[in-house]
């Protein structure tokens, strides 16, 4: 059964109106996050999307294909996460900020298995390049999206001036990476509106 994240992600996620094919990766990206990649079997994968290992081959020549296409639809349910556009069209660069820590809290809270199967391809990436790529990718959009935040913050005098824009992304990116990960692994509720208050000190108190 999908949670709200994975209709959401279903619905940026494309493979071109195949449902077998869809079938087949979410049964996937399921047993990685039950299970890990090591015990991730594509005969097991097929009984769970309810095809037969022939059939399952008809799309995904080899495992890795088959694991690709599970990266592509885990990028697209962090995609999901994020408002539809114009939706945020008059917020302040806070309001913009307060939105990604109470998303990134909902999705744990909601859709732990996301950060579980995300761990599990950033692990596998360090010897897989193309899955590294990929994850590059999704942190390279996250930092531009941060980069014109702080940048719009600063234009308008919400933040202080003089602040070094790409020591501040880093530093948000490493408090929001470690508070989802802690949550994660620790099965405890992470405050995440009092890191954003961390996160606020940063931007506005003067150095």
């Amino acid at each position: 059964m999908l949670d709200d994240a994975d209709k959401q992600g279903e619905k940026a996620y494309t493979t071109h109106g195949d449902e077998r094919k869809r079938s087949l990766v979410l049964a996937a990206y399921q047993l990685i996050a039950e299970r890990g990649f090591e015990e991730l079997r594509t005969r097991e994968v097929a009984k769970r999307a309810g095809v037969n290992i022939a059939t399952l081959h008809y799309y995904f020549a080899r495992k890795e294909d088959l694991i690709a296409e599970v990266v592509a639809y885990l990028l697209a349910l962090f995609r999901s996460m994020g408002v539809e556009e114009g939706e945020m069209e008059d917020a302040t660069p806070l309001e913009h900020l307060r939105l990604m820590f109470l998303s990134l809290q909902k999705s744990t809270q909601e859709s732990p298995e996301m950060f579980v199967v995300l761990a599990e391809l950033v692990l596998r990436s360090l010897r897989d390049h193309s899955i590294q790529s990929a994850l590059l990718q999704m942190d390279d959009e996250w930092r531009k999206y941060l980069r014109w935040v702080i940048g719009m913050g600063i234009g308008q005098g919400e933040f202080r001036q003089g602040l070094d824009v790409e020591k501040t992304v880093d530093e948000i990116i490493v408090i929001l990476k470690g508070a989802t990960y802690h949550q994660i692994a620790t099965r405890r509720e992470v405050d995440f509106l009092g890191f954003l208050e961390d996160v606020k000190r940063i931007l506005t108190s003067p150095e």
